[in-house]
């Protein structure tokens, strides 16, 4: 990372500054004061030098990545080489600026962070603030989990406001990939909710029956939608809007992100 390169010549220039104040005179000392000072403030500032450095000189994924992209995920296909090259890119960048939380395993497998990354950059894919302010945190769990909203009802994800964080389960999000015409994505989904709480989409009346027009693009029934993501209580409207990024699903003129033509 950037603010780890960036430490390493005031870390030297701290050790030049011990050195002369040591052989030469004590009147170098003040290298060492600032040298000491530049060196904690880098420390502590690293993410945020690190996210501004890496905005301006963006970082891509690794080639394993590029060619799991390639492979599963039907939006990116769709997109063209400048925009394939903006949409990594971004995954690189909000991977980043979130903090990724294991829970039942070590540690969240770079697949699953690359799959829950890309849900978000179709829902921000064309807004020049990647970053979601009201969540930050993302839970992974390896299967279905409860939670203490959600006690009785073992799900597959699930977005707290109120912590500012998102749970989800990793086999669930791999079968939206994989089968994207029996499994919601989950985590485009989720991401869909938080975006409406910033934006207030969710207070705004929707006309028309959701199910109905879900139902006509997918053949999924409510009751199906529920045992995919495992709550009795499901957010219509976000589902309705998360289909909408599935290019199986597109009805011409209702696309909008990355899977634009």
């Amino acid at each position: 990372m950037f603010a780890r390169l960036l430490g390493i010549p005031l870390f030297l220039f701290t050790l030049i500054g011990l050195y002369l104040s040591w052989e030469v005179d004590a009147e170098y000392s003040w290298m060492i004061i600032l040298g000491v000072i530049l060196v904690a403030t880098n420390h502590v500032f690293s993410p945020q030098i690190n996210w501004w450095w890496y905005t301006r000189h963006p970082l891509d994924l690794d080639p394993a990545m590029k060619t799991f992209l390639e492979r599963f995920d039907l939006a990116y296909q769709q997109l063209g080489p400048v925009d394939k090259t903006r949409f990594r890119q971004r995954i690189a960048l909000f991977k980043m600026g979130n903090e990724f939380m294991p829970q039942g395993w070590e540690s969240v497998p770079e697949d699953i962070q690359v799959v829950i990354s890309a849900a978000a950059v179709k829902v921000r894919f064309d807004e020049e603030n990647l970053l979601f302010s009201n969540c930050e945190k993302i839970v992974v769990y390896p299967t279905a989990f409860p939670s203490p909203a959600h006690q009785q009802e073992w799900h597959s994800s699930e977005w707290f406001s109120e912590d500012g964080v998102v749970l989800f389960a990793a086999d669930a999000l791999m079968l939206g990939l994989m089968q994207p015409t029996k499994y919601l994505d989950l985590a485009v989904y989720e991401y869909c909710r938080i975006q409406n709480e910033l934006t207030g989409r969710q207070h705004q009346n929707n006309p028309g029956d959701p199910w109905a027009e879900i139902h006509s693009r997918t053949g999924w029934t409510m009751e199906q939608v529920q045992q995919m993501i495992g709550l009795q209580r499901v957010d219509e409207m976000a589902v309705l809007q998360a289909i909408q990024y599935q290019p199986l699903f597109q009805v011409q003129g209702t696309a909008s992100g990355p899977t634009q033509a």
